[in-house]
């Protein structure tokens, strides 16, 4: 069953000042619970219970009054071990990636959330991985991108120097290497990325309503 959430009223009050005032809503601390991934478990404890050297969790903290549906994960390399899981309001879910055993690659892919209920809909979220198996050449990478479609070139697009040029009026998104965070401004969204330098770490997304 989904989680039922009542509207924090003061909660969405407090972000919308937040960011008219000064344009960042972390200073917030949200009621959020962990979802059906995280019930019984850490994101740590699922990235070390991971038995492969190139590990990526992805969390999605869902700030908004909105569901965040699951549209589906494409990988590129490697593969998931838990299944994606929609996000309810102020409620945050994890998947976790690891690359192939016995293979020189890493892990990478995107995974995609539909925002319902958004007046902008169909709306999607789009999150691009990338944990590098040679790290002296290649570092992580985070791409997040919010637009009106999805589909499997949407790494490729994503990760290379000419897909990161490519915004449109009806999609725009950012990539950034490990520790470089993201922040995207579109369709009453704001959405945050941050992603660790380590083999073995963790993308988080926060997704928040925007009004200001």
């Amino acid at each position: 069953m989904p989680v039922q959430v009542q509207d924090n009223e003061d909660y969405f009050q407090d972000i919308h000042r937040s960011l008219r005032s000064n344009g960042n809503p972390q200073h917030v601390h949200p009621p959020i619970r962990p979802g059906v991934s995280l019930i019984n478990t850490s994101v740590s404890q699922m990235i070390r219970n991971a038995n492969r050297i190139r590990v990526c969790a992805v969390t999605v903290v869902n700030h908004t009054r909105w569901r965040l549906e699951s549209a589906g994960v494409f990988v590129g390399g490697g593969n998931v071990l838990l299944p994606q899981q929609p996000v309810e309001p102020q409620t945050a879910e994890a998947f976790v990636a690891q690359k192939t055993a016995s293979t020189a690659t890493g892990t990478y892919g995107t995974a995609s959330y539909l925002v319902q209920g958004s007046p902008d809909h169909p709306l999607f979220i789009n999150v691009m991985w990338s944990i590098a198996f040679d790290r002296n050449i290649f570092k992580n990478r985070l791409g997040v991108e919010v637009g009106h479609q999805y589909n499997r070139d949407d790494f490729q697009r994503l990760y290379s120097p000419l897909g990161r040029r490519a915004d449109s009026e009806t999609r725009v998104f950012s990539t950034r290497d490990g520790l470089v965070p993201i922040r995207i401004e579109k369709n009453h969204l704001l959405v945050t990325g941050n992603l660790g330098n380590d083999s073995k770490t963790e993308a988080i997304i926060h997704v928040y309503e925007n009004w200001a």
